[in-house]
């Protein structure tokens, strides 16, 4: 870490208002422009942006950042984030916690330009469209409404191993489709869906 940013890292924890309106002046629209990617309304991306410089000021005495301050606050965004998907019970079903920070990084990393995302999302929408009707139905019932097997299997009359083999099908098709990106690409569809 930077000298300078030590110092401003210092001063917060030293109860200094004018370091913390220095890093909030400094991040605040990079935070929320972020949020704004991620987040299906311009509320839920202040709110959270909010969050994140609120817990930094809350628990200012105890802030320890090891890198750099932006990459620790987008770090704490992609939590807060993902803390917001999990309290809906929206997070698609079929991404592993193992791959889940690798999906994150790759993400923050790599496709940070709106358009690259609408690309990708009218790709998974086009995918998930050109599906059979049922395996579609399926298939968006366990991922936006998470409903299990023997729930789908239920509301629709059929066994839940159909349910289960719709849902492989589905999966596989768009693993041809996307390759190794496949989980993070979907959740990324599921997110602003």
């Amino acid at each position: 870490m930077k000298r300078d940013e030590l110092d401003i890292v210092r001063s917060i924890n030293d109860s200094d208002p004018e370091a913390f309106k220095e890093i909030f002046d400094l991040y605040w629209n990079k935070i929320y422009k972020r949020a704004l990617q991620k987040l299906p309304k311009e509320e839920d991306a202040s709110d959270i942006t909010q969050e994140v410089f609120y817990v930094i000021w809350k628990n200012r005495a105890f802030w320890n950042v090891t890198t750099t301050i932006e990459g620790y606050l987008f770090s704490m965004l992609r939590h807060k984030i993902y803390d917001f998907y999990a309290k809906q019970d929206r997070l698609p079903l079929f991404i592993s916690l193992d791959n889940q920070e690798e999906y994150w990084d790759y993400y923050f990393e790599d496709a940070t330009k709106e358009d690259d995302f609408a690309v990708k999302n009218a790709a998974v929408k086009a995918e998930i469209e050109a599906m059979p009707e049922k395996m579609r139905e399926i298939f968006l019932l366990s991922r936006f409404e998470n409903l299990s097997a023997m729930q789908i299997a239920a509301k629709l009359g059929i066994s839940v191993q159909t349910v289960r083999n719709q849902i492989s099908s589905a999966l596989k098709r768009l693993k041809i489709k996307f390759g190794d990106k496949t989980a993070w690409i979907i959740f990324i569809f599921f997110i602003k869906f």
